[in-house]
């Protein structure tokens, strides 16, 4: 499957170029491919609209069955998997 892309130039410090050399070079990946992978999760968690889970349908007569996460206890779970990498 070809994907239409476009080509864009963007200047980075020694520091992320020599970390994300070294990234590619473990993961035999380009570099192209690791900032692809990393602008593709920015866009999905950072930029792209979600609904808040209050909105998203449910079927009628379920309940949780348990109490829900609070926002902090969510927050605290995503940065931390964030942090941690793949």
């Amino acid at each position: 499957m070809m994907i239409d892309m476009k080509t864009i130039s963007v200047a980075i410090s020694e520091e992320d170029y020599a970390a994300f050399r070294r990234s590619a070079r473990k993961q035999n990946r380009s570099i192209a491919q690791l900032i692809r992978e990393a602008m593709s999760f920015y866009r999905s968690t950072r930029l792209e609209e979600r609904k808040p889970l209050r909105d998203l349908p449910v079927l009628a007569g379920h309940q949780p069955i348990g109490s829900l996460p609070t926002r902090a206890e969510v927050y605290e779970e995503i940065f931390r998997d964030v942090e941690s990498g793949p």
